[in-house]
């Protein structure tokens, strides 16, 4: 039995910042000079929260692509012999070319790190005060409080993730990757949220 995509996909980056979240805890004893005690509370936490916010993350970059394709099929390029031109069965490889939409890739970039990173952190933010036991009150004051530094961080780093994966990552491996570099964002969210 195959495993869907959004299920590999879940399950890899959930793994990923469970392991995110035990580094950033060994950091954190270390930075404060105390003996590591493992926090499975907080480690439950951000594995939880991962559960829930990569399935969207998921399907958030599927639609992107589907909506805005990051390639665009190009006929094969014939050469002239005798003056005549070559059909396309027999030009060099007989197949059509696919290249990169710029304008799709700047397109997704642009949504992904605006509207995509707005609601991201918003999950995020409010996943996480749901799963401390925290009332609506103060789930709204940690969005307040913490948004607009989480996003600003978030431009140092995911605007690159992002043009790397629209560009160079295949639509299925993306969650994946993203994963793998939000290993040190991970760490920085636990860090800041303690």
């Amino acid at each position: 039995m195959s495993v869907p995509p959004i299920a590999k996909a879940t399950f890899q980056a959930v793994v990923i910042n469970a392991g995110s979240n035990v580094l950033a805890q060994v950091i954190k004893s270390y930075r404060d000079q105390k003996p590591f005690q493992l926090d499975v509370n907080t480690l439950l936490q951000f594995t939880t929260c991962a559960l829930i916010t990569s399935p969207l993350t998921f399907l958030w970059l599927e639609n992107l692509e589907t909506t805005f394709p990051g390639t665009t099929e190009e006929k094969p390029k014939t050469e002239k012999e005798d003056g005549h031109a070559k059909d396309e069965k027999s030009s060099r490889d007989g197949k059509k070319r696919s290249g990169l939409n710029v304008k799709n890739t700047v397109i997704k970039v642009f949504l992904d790190q605006t509207v995509g990173a707005a609601w991201n952190t918003v999950l995020f933010l409010t996943t996480m005060s749901i799963l401390r036991g925290q009332d609506y009150d103060s789930v709204v004051d940690s969005i307040k409080t913490d948004f607009w530094p989480i996003m600003i961080a978030g431009f140092k780093m995911w605007p690159f993730v992002s043009i790397l994966c629209f560009v160079a990552i295949p639509a299925d491996k993306r969650l994946l990757v993203s994963s793998l570099f939000g290993v040190l964002w991970a760490i920085y969210l636990s860090l800041m949220s303690g």
